[in-house]
């Protein structure tokens, strides 16, 4: 670090403590005695502002019914700079800290390309939703497994009991003209109940023909579950080599929880017999994971499953009931500091 200073104007080197909160592009960083909080409260105000978003209103979601294109208003020149830094700033929110709208960002930014008073009415419910849960936090325990300080002798704990990694897809349920009745894949990993990756992205499934392309609908409920889980453990798996970077122990196996039976069939390889062809290189990696010990399946009920939150449009008590399994809000002694 001292080199660094002496060949470049760097700025002043700034410390988390318990007394003094840390902005880092948006995110605010606190501590007390017991965690480390990450939300994003100014980052939403100043967003809600541009926006000229300012009655006071909120809403308890972020998205709750589709976008339809074909009968709204085509957006003037104006408005489209509007809806794209408000569809920018909601995929900051979305890729940083504020994973509950990262479904909503990945269905809105589908009509970047023309869009409509439909879609900029969905950005503006999206941040008064946002206004109005602007005191949630990702929490961090500081010491997740206490342990006495002469138990230097055992081994670490059991990197697989803290993490847990969810995968989802939902089946054609975007009926959106521009999403062509694409699936939606998502996955999301914790750390000690700390969300440490998560996606939400419409499939794009490739078949081996031109006339075809890629980007297109699914016919089968289990084969967009079987490729949104060869999707997932791809992504977690590099996830893993950035964890081992950090000396962070991560579980080899992994355990990949899914809520689709059919899905986990396959992965088992206990499917006798199957129509499917179109998505055995998916199918057959996941095996390979397994054959090679580094994938496990489990069943997780889907009331459970948290990477729903990344998948659909959900009513407000499960929405509510997934959301607060990942967010907290932040203490008011945290807040003040922010302030």
């Amino acid at each position: 670090m001292t080199l660094l200073e002496e060949r470049f104007n760097c700025k002043e080197r700034e410390y988390l403590t318990k007394e003094a909160a840390l902005d880092y592009l948006g995110m605010l960083i606190s501590m007390d005695e017991d965690a480390v909080y990450l939300s994003m409260e100014k980052y939403i105000d100043n967003a809600c502002e541009i926006l000229n978003i300012t009655d006071g209103k909120t809403r308890d979601t972020p998205i709750t019914k589709p976008i339809i294109a074909e009968e709204s208003t085509p957006l003037t020149p104006d408005q489209i700079k509007t809806f794209l830094t408000g569809n920018g700033m909601l995929g900051w929110l979305a890729q940083t800290v504020r994973a509950d709208v990262a479904y909503t960002y990945s269905r809105i930014a589908q009509h970047s390309a023309k869009p409509t008073q439909a879609a900029m009415d969905a950005v503006i419910h999206a941040f008064r939703y946002l206004s109005g849960t602007r005191d949630l936090a990702l929490v961090a325990p500081i010491n997740p497994q206490s342990r006495d300080i002469m138990d230097f002798h055992l081994p670490p704990p059991d990197p697989e009991t803290a993490w847990r990694f969810f995968t989802d897809a939902d089946h054609a349920g975007n009926a959106e003209t521009q999403n062509d009745r694409r699936s939606q894949n998502g996955c999301i990993s914790l750390l000690n109940g700390f969300p440490t990756l998560w996606e939400s992205k419409a499939s794009s499934v490739c078949f081996a023909s031109p006339l075809i392309g890629e980007a297109h609908a699914d016919m089968s409920s289990t084969a967009v579950e079987v490729y949104s889980a060869g999707n997932a453990t791809m992504t977690f798996m590099g996830h893993g080599y950035v964890a081992s970077e950090m000396r962070v122990p991560f579980p080899i196996p992994f355990t990949l929880e899914i809520d689709n039976t059919a899905a986990i069939i396959f992965a088992n390889g206990t499917a006798a017999k199957s129509k499917l062809k179109h998505i055995d290189t998916r199918q057959s990696w996941v095996k390979t994971l397994r054959n090679r010990n580094i994938l496990k399946v489990a069943h997780v009920p889907s009331a459970h499953n948290l990477a729903d939150l990344f998948t659909k449009i959900l009513p407000k008590a499960t929405f509510t009931q997934l959301r607060d399994q990942i967010f907290k809000p932040l203490p008011s002694k945290m807040r003040a500091q922010h302030k």
